[in-house]
């Protein structure tokens, strides 16, 4: 039991926590130290926390995007199964695979004029697990010829890596009675209004080579546009119409059953496969020169270091020579190998050059 305290005795008063110093000016001082230590305390936690933290997030972005891909891509087409895009796209999605290590998968989305699988793709993540592979109709001829895009090549894409160009070639039928360009100009003029001639559909580049050689030749000709090159090559042989713009690939059969006539096709230089006939400008007509190239997008915001790995396995696919010589070279296509800031310029330029093209011809969309 606790011992009563006498009455005559005081409280003892506790020692100052300071030496020296009276216990409320002690008691005050302990508590500004103890401030002092515990905000130096926690802001040196705090930035070891912070600095800790940025730079296992800056490890981890540069792992994730040293390592990429980590998983398989996805690549949208935005044309149908089966056609020239869409071939080219699955012939270089299987070689990439092996190069990345990943599946490549082809999703193909079409419609609108390719504008549904451009929206797409412009609206997905940007860490490059979707890309869009695609021709120039969708990145220089679309937003040359139509008023309203649902989407922006500058503002929604990065361009990734080019991968061919395809020649387009002026054919007609082997029972036309015409041998060379000048000749079929002169034949049309005297047709001029009662002939037609095909594209595979508006805004193509079959259409706007079209509009050229109306307005380059004077002939007044009539656009028939197809759902396809196919439809458009067998109605000009039976003579429906009198000509239409099929890649090479599309008419080396034909030619060879003697069906169907070249007069004339796109590019800076005469094909191997073709080795007689002259290129657009050869014969004058050199606004008609108006090829395919095919590339792959990215969305806006991909990382530069995403890119560079996807236009260095494009790169390695084009300097495999035996790709090139089974793959390119007999469908009448020439290997597009460019830096992502050459695919840049290149689209500035062709660009430029199209909306030119787009007005001189008159052509238009509905």
């Amino acid at each position: 039991m606790d011992m009563p305290m006498p009455l005559n005795c005081r409280h003892p008063r506790p020692a100052s926590p300071v030496h020296g110093l009276p216990r409320h000016r002690s008691g005050r001082l302990l508590s500004r130290l103890l401030s002092l230590a515990l905000s130096f305390g926690l802001g040196l936690g705090l930035s070891i926390g912070l600095s800790l933290g940025l730079s296992v997030g800056l490890m981890g972005t540069a792992q994730a995007q040293g390592s990429f891909p980590a998983r398989p891509i996805r690549v949208i087409v935005p044309y149908a199964p089966g056609g020239g895009t869409d071939i080219m796209a699955r012939t270089v999605a299987g070689k990439l695979s092996e190069i990345l290590g990943q599946p490549v998968l082809i999703d193909n989305k079409p419609g609108a004029n390719t504008a549904l699988g451009a929206e797409l793709v412009a609206k997905a993540p940007a860490d490059g697990y979707t890309l869009m592979f695609t021709n120039d109709a969708t990145f220089v001829l679309n937003p040359a010829l139509w008023k309203t895009l649902s989407y922006n090549m500058a503002r929604d894409f990065t361009p990734v890596a080019t991968v061919a160009y395809m020649n387009l070639s002026l054919t007609v039928s082997a029972s036309l009675p015409v041998n060379n360009f000048a000749e079929l100009v002169a034949w049309t003029k005297g047709k001029s209004g009662t002939i037609s001639y095909g594209s595979y559909g508006v805004g193509s580049q079959a259409h706007l080579m079209g509009e050229m050689y109306r307005k380059l030749s004077g002939t007044d000709i009539v656009h028939v546009p197809y759902k396809g090159s196919a439809p458009a090559l067998t109605d000009v042989i039976s003579g429906q119409i009198v000509f239409t713009f099929p890649a090479i690939a599309t008419i080396q059969g034909f030619m060879k059953a003697g069906k169907v006539k070249v007069l004339a096709i796109s590019g800076d230089k005469r094909s191997p496969l073709l080795p007689d006939v002259p290129t657009f400008a050869e014969v004058g007509y050199k606004d008609m020169d108006i090829g395919a190239w095919y590339a792959f997008f990215a969305p806006a915001g991909t990382p530069k270091e995403v890119v560079a790995r996807l236009n260095a396995a494009v790169a390695s696919l084009l300097n495999n020579a035996e790709f090139v010589d089974r793959q390119l070279t007999p469908q009448g296509m020439l290997p597009m190998n460019l830096s992502v800031d050459q695919v840049s310029a290149l689209m500035r330029s062709e660009s430029d050059r199209m909306g030119r093209i787009v007005r001189q011809s008159g052509a238009k969309v509905e």
